[in-house]
């Protein structure tokens, strides 16, 4: 197995840090996929083999000046590397005011994911190069299926997101009263966030959102906010979730995007997912909590 790959472009190597520091926020660990056309960090939940529960695509033509890859064999071209996410996003802290990068695959007393990163001299024309040697472990074929991209049903709603620091701001306050949170998409693109807990009930509601689909009619029994009384409650979809993962999510909200849009399968799962100016798509999965 050989890699190598070269980034010049300073917007491409601030953004590729920005998700390396999101990554590392999310999880102590994540497994880099190579592949020809697209660099994929997973991060799969820590209790078993699972599904991952963050997907993040990567085009390597919009990032990279040159890239090379020769995968396990000739039926089997994508390399899967399991990574400590903090060593990642440290030895790219620099990367922000760098000239290159280059990534290579090498053998050092173990497999590392070797980072070659040129800096400019601020006393001379001349550049120093500073090297990482980031440790990793080549995942076996026999488990590359624990890292396919999660198979979700038909959202029976999507609508796009206000802001991430507004939404951010909102959720680590409602932390402090309660772990879990209510996340509500109505059709007409109202979206709510709310907890409940012995002493008080909280909902913020952002509204003249963009819908981008909707598969109801979902069959609501609980009215859930006296301002819904005169809402058509089978319109509106919901699901309560771990306000932290929601929260870890939204610390993306350094990463410049486009747009970010939620989707929700009734009361199951909410599927978040930020897409940015240079098509990288960042999606994160989080189960519904039921009763």
């Amino acid at each position: 197995m050989k890699f190598r790959a070269v980034m010049i472009d300073a917007g491409p190597m601030r953004e590729f840090t920005n998700i390396a520091t999101t990554i590392s926020k999310l999880s102590k660990e994540c497994v880099l996929r190579l592949s020809t056309d697209q660099l994929y960090f997973l991060v799969c939940d820590d209790v078993g083999p699972s599904a991952p529960v963050l997907w993040c695509e990567i085009p390597q033509a919009l990032f990279f000046s040159e890239y090379q890859i020769v995968g396990l064999d000739d039926e089997h071209h994508d390399i899967y590397l399991a990574i400590v996410s903090a060593n990642l996003s440290k030895s790219l802290i620099t990367l922000k005011t760098a000239k290159s990068l280059k990534i290579k695959l090498t053998k050092k007393q173990c497999p590392c994911l070797t980072l070659e990163i040129e800096m400019p001299s601020s006393t001379s024309q001349e550049t120093r190069q500073v090297t990482h040697d980031i440790p990793v472990v080549v995942v076996p074929r026999k488990l590359w299926d624990d890292f396919q991209e999660p198979r979700i049903p038909q959202p029976d709603i999507s609508i796009e997101l206000p802001p991430l620091k507004q939404l951010r701001t909102t959720i680590d306050r409602m932390r402090t009263m309660s772990s879990e949170v209510v996340l509500r998409a109505s059709a007409e693109g109202r979206f709510t966030l709310q907890i409940k807990t012995d002493m008080a009930k909280v909902s913020t509601r952002f509204k003249d959102l963009r819908v981008e689909a909707f598969e109801g009619p979902i069959d609501h029994s609980d009215s859930e906010t006296e301002s819904q009384i005169n809402e058509d409650l089978s319109r509106i979809c919901y699901c309560r979730v771990d306000a932290k993962k929601l929260s870890m999510f939204l610390s993306a909200d350094h990463i410049s995007h486009q747009r970010t849009v939620c989707s929700i399968v009734n009361k199951k799962l909410v599927v978040l997912c930020l897409y940015t100016q240079e098509n990288v798509k960042l999606q994160c999965f989080i189960m519904g909590i039921q009763y």
